[in-house]
């Protein structure tokens, strides 16, 4: 195979236009390879359209948390799955949510056997503790930002929010007064006392893999990189829906 993984660890973040279309390759052209390997082939038997979630891991993980898939461990990945996910993904359906960590379970399954990914082992061993209270923070509304509560409202409504036509009658009827107000709440951390996401779930301290090749997290990059996230009109890519 001749996909490098790692290519992501050498985007430049001060060139916006660059990354965002290297990120996108990068994710699209890794799913492929998912979706066609023997751990994809499985998985789609029960579940037709994945890719959906391992999207998202990819493009919230490197433009929230400012991590690339190479650099995730089981900290990074719980804070996605318990905090960021709810709060910035919306479902179609409650029953959406069923789908994220098999599929996640398959995908990481994959980048142990094919790429050896130091941190697979120790997500894979994660990923199943975190999925009851993964479905619940989905689905409360207290853990939903701004654009994901106001798109469930309308929702609730009645409207047909994929539809724009449908979205803006319902922006308009908010704007008018006619809708009860919707707020972001902020989730509160979660970790305990002393120990991390991960910790709680895995009942011990968790290990940090940061492969020499991999480089790490540099936390203004990451600021720059959320900053740009939120002042860009990005049309991602959702092979689900």
């Amino acid at each position: 195979m001749t996909f490098d993984i790692y290519q992501m660890d050498h985007l430049d973040p001060d060139d916006d236009l660059d990354y965002e279309y290297d990120l996108e390759d990068y994710a699209e052209e890794l799913i492929d390879l998912f979706v066609d390997s023997p751990e994809g082939l499985e998985t789609i038997e029960k579940y037709p359209e994945i890719g959906f979630w391992t999207y998202q891991l990819i493009d919230l993980g490197y433009n929230y948390n400012g991590v690339t898939l190479t650099q995730m461990d089981a900290d990074d990945v719980a804070e996605m799955l318990i905090r960021l996910f709810p709060r910035k993904i919306s479902l179609e359906s409650p029953e959406d949510a069923d789908e994220a960590i098999p599929e996640l379970m398959a995908f990481w399954r994959f980048l142990k056997r094919e790429f050896k990914l130091p941190a697979a082992d120790h997500i894979l061993k994660l990923l199943p503790k975190i999925e009851p209270e993964f479905k619940k923070k989905m689905n409360d509304p207290s853990n939903f930002g701004l654009a994901k509560s106001f798109f469930t409202m309308g929702q609730a409504a009645g409207f047909d929010m994929s539809d724009q036509e449908e979205m803006d009658r319902f922006v308009e009827l908010y704007n008018s007064g006619l809708l009860n107000d919707g707020g972001d709440i902020d989730p509160q951390p979660e970790g305990g006392p002393g120990g991390s996401l991960a910790e709680r779930f895995l009942g011990g301290k968790t290990i940090e893999f940061r492969p020499e090749n991999a480089g790490s997290a540099d936390p203004k990059k990451k600021k720059k990189r959320k900053m740009s996230k939120a002042s860009r009109k990005k049309n991602k890519k959702k092979r689900k829906r």
